[in-house]
């Protein structure tokens, strides 16, 4: 930054004033509309994505253990030494056995095959928190002494599938299991109906282990689903049981179980971040264009001002400093506007999604403002800026006093 305070007052002047030439002010308001709206439309697309990103994660953990260990194909020996390993690691919450298996679940004439899975009711409420998505806030019973009949807790995408509701009955076929003429079969009365609306979690089912187990004639379990503790590191542990765990057995997280997705949700970020520069990228090309233009126009002047005195370099930093007001202009409307409202939606929600009770579970648009997106974003503008001032400043540089004053004569 200079020193030479008349470089500020000049560069304001010349952002304040009416120009000659209409058409400058005009290509500056689209510059400053346009650093207005990439700015804008950048911070809030990616605190939107965020919104649905953390929304996604949130009740993919609701659903899913932090680590699974399959263990179908291990040796009794394996499971049997890897089950109590998983008992005494303190790092541990919760580690319970369960079986899944593809089954046609049939209710009167109305059938679909769906995955069901067999669970320990009592351990498993520690690892699947499907208790706000419940219709009646009623998970399997944990002792089936009291239970006449078999319990399945059903998605409501299934439940809808097959016509059935909360009391109703239900047939699951094991058609993988088919050891005679017949397949194994099991009737089930629905407990309860959940929805969760990610994934395919709504099209699955679970029953009590024990009856399974019945069912399929099975005792082994097929996975050990693992809690660990809140104050627990997940890769640290997922790195630490798949150097020890046995060859036959398999280590998962929740991210790994949905990698491809989360993936391509992350890549969909990043393109969108790029794809919205392109607004702020037109509107460096709009005040690279009005800056010429009014270097045009104030040729003269600034011909007299290096003939009065003017430093050699002071040219450039004039038009590099009215550059960077208008277009700096536009940026931190932008940020101001889309962070006062992006905080308010986020604390305070009131922009209500379109067909909000019939197709999304939540009613409000999700938003999670980062610290680092908003400065990405800054900082990618800041550039762009930069760059498009350089240009009419270089240009205003190069301007010879004589040249100058001649054009005017």
């Amino acid at each position: 930054m200079s020193k030479k305070p008349y470089i500020d007052f000049i560069a304001r002047r010349y952002f304040s004033s009416r120009k000659k030439v209409k058409m400058i002010s005009t290509t500056t308001i689209i510059t400053i509309i346009g650093t207005f709206l990439g700015t804008f439309a950048i911070i809030a697309a990616l605190s939107v994505m965020n919104g649905f990103r953390d929304m996604l994660f949130e009740r993919t953990q609701d659903m899913s253990p932090d680590l699974t260990f399959y263990v179908k194909n291990a040796s009794a020996e394996d499971r049997a030494g890897l089950k109590t390993r998983l008992k005494e690691n303190k790092k541990i919450e919760v580690a319970t056995p369960s079986i899944e298996r593809k089954m046609l679940v049939t209710a009167g004439e109305y059938q679909l095959l769906a995955f069901v899975k067999g669970v320990s009711p009592a351990e498993y409420r520690k690892i699947l928190k499907i208790e706000p998505y419940l219709q009646k806030k009623r998970f399997l019973t944990d002792d089936l002494s009291k239970t006449a009949y078999p319990e399945i807790v059903i998605g409501l995408s299934l439940a809808n599938k097959i016509g059935v509701s909360i009391g109703d009955t239900l047939t699951l076929v094991s058609l993988l299991d088919i050891k005679t003429y017949n397949a194994p079969s099991i009737r089930c009365i629905v407990r309860d109906i959940y929805n969760v609306t990610v994934f395919d979690y709504d099209y699955r089912a679970y029953m009590h282990l024990l009856d399974m187990q019945y069912l399929l004639d099975e005792p082994n379990p097929h996975q050990f689903e693992v809690e660990l503790q809140p104050n627990a590191d997940l890769a640290a542990e997922n790195k630490h049981w798949k150097r020890t765990v046995p060859e036959t057995v398999r280590v998962m997280t929740w991210w790994e179980e949905h990698l491809e997705l989360f993936s391509a949700m992350e890549i969909e970020k990043y393109a969108t971040f790029l794809v919205l520069n392109l607004i702020v990228i037109l509107a460096g090309f709009n005040l690279i264009s009005s800056m010429v233009m009014l270097l045009l126009e104030k040729k003269w002047e600034i011909g007299i001002l290096q003939s009065m005195g003017c430093g050699p370099r002071d040219a450039y930093r004039i038009y590099f400093r009215l550059g960077w007001y208008t277009g700096g202009l536009g940026m931190a409307l932008g940020a101001v506007f889309a962070l006062t409202l992006l905080l308010i939606q986020q604390y305070f929600p009131f922009f209500i999604m379109p067909g909000a009770d019939d197709v999304y579970i939540f009613k409000y648009v999700p938003v999670i403002v980062s610290v680092w997106d908003v400065l990405a974003t800054l900082l990618m503008v800041s550039a762009l800026i930069t760059f498009s001032s350089l240009v009419p400043a270089r240009k205003a540089n190069r301007v010879r006093p004589l040249d100058a004053i001649k054009t005017k004569q």
